[in-house]
């Protein structure tokens, strides 16, 4: 998103012609871009309004920016702004916009990763899930203990927090299987279900349903 910065006293007319020139530019680039010059708007507001949009890259063009040949730009998902030079400025949102698609990737792993955790028993489930991770544990994949695991947690749930200090915010969604993954260890020889100890016979993620 291109963003003229307007005021008044000020040649407003060409940091339009810019815009459009730059705007133009990573179009011809195949970036996929916008410039908002609505006059009945202040910048402010423009850059809040496409803040919560979603847009991953905010170039923004006032005076100092226009005389020193620059954009400033700001990058939505780590709040990070710099200054760019016009020349080239198609290439550099190219690049920047893959750097954001694997910061972003990258941080969702991460915090996928570190709410994983490894159960095989009903004790450690509940704790595992209680503090907002997601289990894998060993099942013998049968739908009736899905029901009664789902049943069960959501009991305990409740009955802890009803036994919670009032201070203490506690989640009472039942826990049910999010998937089995295609790619299985191997279970250890006799290995139990976490939920009924019957033999087990796949690993499966399981997580809160809400």
């Amino acid at each position: 998103m291109i963003i003229p910065i307007e005021k008044v006293g000020q040649d407003n007319a060409i940091l339009i012609d810019t815009c459009k020139k730059l705007f133009e530019d990573l179009k011809a680039a195949g970036i996929r871009v916008e410039l908002d010059d609505r006059e009945v708007y202040k910048s402010g507001w423009k850059f809040n309004h496409w803040e919560q949009r979603g847009v991953p890259i905010r170039l923004e063009l006032g005076k100092k920016d226009f005389d020193n040949n620059e954009v400033r730009c700001a990058k939505r998902n780590d709040g990070k702004k710099m200054q760019l030079k016009h020349e080239g400025l198609a290439e550099t949102c190219k690049t920047m916009l893959e750097e954001i698609h694997h910061e972003m990737y990258k941080k969702a792993l991460d915090s996928r990763l570190e709410h994983t955790k490894e159960v095989d028993n009903w004790k450690d489930f509940m704790e595992a899930i209680s503090a907002r991770n997601i289990c894998m544990a060993p099942w013998c994949n049968e739908k009736q203990c899905e029901v009664d695991a789902k049943e069960r947690s959501k009991e305990e749930s409740i009955k802890a927090m009803e036994e919670a200090n009032e201070d203490e915010v506690l989640l009472t969604g039942a826990a049910k299987t999010l998937c089995i993954p295609h790619k299985q260890e191997p279970l250890k020889e006799g290995q139990k279900c976490f939920a009924c100890e019957k033999p087990a016979t796949v690993t499966a993620l399981w997580g809160r349903s809400y």
